[in-house]
């Protein structure tokens, strides 16, 4: 009886900690099971190599963080109109809301405008909502209100400066460059840094024979041949939201690539990796992957190790790759030096 007695004394006494310590248990579980969401909205189209290189980049960066990536596309450069992309993020912000992310990154400036700023910023400060990490923005910081207590990310730049040195270092008889760019918010935006580095670093290393922005089609048609009477080499910025002007339907980037390569005699100078492939003779290619890269970095540290988005300073691309094209170099009959090859990051023959 004595026994029995000091038993239930002892099992009265343990209860309290092991009922303490299933209550422990039962806490810690769903931190190691529970699924860490993180969402990524494209502002672009899945079959945009830009969007394809951003997302391989932010997989890069969370790979082994444990979490669960969505991603969206607001379709921007196929389906510019407003009416369009605020329907899109209405929808897809819906579906945020359903999957309560713990990081949603919004990529290039039109999921800042349609999505991050009216659906989710200020929302991640209480722990409430999902915290931002944008990338691939081109427009100033302040246009958005970025960066906030829960928004951080990726600023954008393009490697105008040294591409014009590249293209004056393979021909030294390039004085001159025409800079063509459809007429989108984006190009807009990379224009403005353009003009802002020559303001603060001073003249390229070619003068700037001109420099247009055109919507259709048919008036980039007339732009290139104007250029190539005048121009010493050409410098193709974006002609992915070019329309054309009998349809007004987006014209695919691979057309006007085609119809550029049937008509360009003059050396050509690239800035994005989303136009490798696209026959220009050279150009320090802005990185998608590094984009994507630096901004799942900034979400893995937020999902592993907590705090505010807002503590993590904004970053900006610094990556540049080293791209010729040896093909392109001998249609024109031009020989590139082979220091120059040798340094590239990227060599087409």
């Amino acid at each position: 009886m004595v026994r029995r007695f000091r038993f239930i004394l002892l099992l009265a006494a343990l209860l309290p900690i092991m009922l303490a310590g299933g209550a422990a248990f039962s806490q810690a579980a769903p931190a190691r099971t529970a699924l860490t969401r993180v969402c990524v909205v494209q502002s672009y189209h899945s079959d945009y190599i830009w969007c394809r290189n951003i997302n391989e980049g932010i997989r890069d960066a969370l790979r082994d963080a444990g979490v669960v990536i969505e991603v969206f596309y607001l379709d921007a450069k196929r389906n510019p109109s407003p009416d369009h992309l605020r329907a899109a993020a209405r929808s897809i912000a819906a579906r945020i809301a359903e999957l309560e992310p713990r990081v949603v990154i919004t990529v290039d400036d039109a999921a800042q405008l349609y999505l991050a700023v009216p659906y989710l910023m200020g929302k991640g400060v209480d722990g409430r909502g999902p915290q931002v990490v944008f990338c691939g923005v081109n427009a100033p910081l302040g246009s958005y209100g970025y960066p906030a207590s829960d928004v951080t990310g990726v600023r954008e730049r393009w490697h105008f400066r040294e591409g014009f040195d590249l293209l004056r270092k393979i021909d030294p008889r390039i004085r001159n460059v025409a800079v063509l760019l459809d007429d989108s918010e984006s190009a807009g935006y990379v224009l403005a840094d353009m003009r802002d580095d020559m303001t603060r670093n001073g003249p390229f290393a070619l003068q700037l024979s001109d420099v247009a922005m055109v919507r259709t089609f048919q008036e980039w048609k007339r732009a290139v041949l104007s250029a190539q009477e005048h121009a010493d080499a050409l410098a193709l910025g974006l002609y992915h939201s070019l329309v054309d002007a009998s349809t007004g339907k987006t014209v695919p980037a691979e057309t006007v690539r085609d119809w550029n390569l049937s008509v360009l005699r003059k050396p050509t100078l690239g800035f994005s990796d989303a136009t490798r492939d696209h026959g220009h003779l050279c150009g320090i290619l802005e990185s998608a992957h590094e984009q994507g890269l630096l901004a799942g970095r900034m979400v893995r540290h937020l999902v592993l190790r907590g705090g505010r988005a807002g503590d993590l300073p904004v970053a900006i691309n610094q990556q540049g790759l080293v791209f010729v094209n040896l093909k392109t170099a001998e249609r024109l009959g031009l020989v590139i030096p082979y220091e120059i090859i040798k340094a590239a990051d990227l060599v087409i023959q």
